[in-house]
């Protein structure tokens, strides 16, 4: 009995180790290293690596990139290594992902969340992980990558279902859904002051935006010059 209680106490407190290590702010490190500016007030105003490429630069971008991804592999691959159940290494990349949304190092600021849980789901499963991925890809090159987000999502949970993997991957999903999701909403306080407060929500639920996205493959044939 004691050393089940010693294991639950452990597997709490790798909980907040995992948040705190979701926590860590590669973006707006890299960001002011690099340029001497702060992420949060630039582009979409978020921590997250496509928002860094795309104003930074491409180094910075995909560095903070690989390390969002490493930071939720790093965090269900040790909750493994020290063996707690699957059900608390799931939690362990949505407290990864939860600390990356809302960093404890910038005043609960932060990212997106999707590349930390994609290095969670990298750890739980790879054999999940890619088909869901491709799904993501294509979409983001096509429509736009907020929409890809969701079908990923979805996705994601009907494969976990399927194979048998809902206590790992089942609860990885669901459990970030909400951090996902509700980050989307942010900056909370234009809501509140907007005209259309059901159409804000509803366009950055779905894409991510405050208007609707059209095809991303349609602008990048326009700039070509092939339309």
């Amino acid at each position: 009995m004691s050393c089940m209680l010693i294991n639950n106490y452990f597997s709490f407190l790798w909980i907040i180790a995992s948040y705190i290590l979701g926590s860590f702010p590669s973006g707006h490190i890299f960001t002011k290293l690099s340029v001497k500016k702060d992420i949060l007030q630039i582009g979409w105003r978020k921590t997250s690596g496509s928002n860094v490429f795309k104003n930074i630069g491409i180094w910075q971008g995909t560095l903070t990139g690989v390390l969002d991804i490493g930071k939720g592999y790093l965090a269900v691959y040790l909750a493994q290594y020290f063996g707690l159940a699957v059900y608390f290494q799931a939690l362990a990349g949505v407290a990864a992902v939860t600390g990356h949304n809302w960093s404890c190092f910038l005043k609960f600021s932060g990212g997106r969340g999707i590349g930390t849980l994609i290095g969670a789901f990298l750890a739980l499963s790879l054999k999940l992980l890619w088909p869901s991925v491709i799904v993501l890809i294509v979409l983001a090159i096509i429509w736009n990558a907020s929409i890809g987000t969701i079908v990923f999502l979805m996705v994601s949970l009907t494969l976990a279902v399927q194979s048998n993997q809902f206590e790992t991957i089942g609860v990885l999903i669901l459990g970030s859904l909400v951090p996902i999701f509700i980050k989307r909403l942010s900056p909370i306080n234009e809501i509140k002051s907007a005209e259309n407060k059901s159409l804000l929500i509803r366009n950055r639920l779905i894409f991510d935006d405050d208007k609707i996205s059209g095809l991303r493959i349609k602008r990048i044939i326009k700039g070509l010059g092939w339309w």
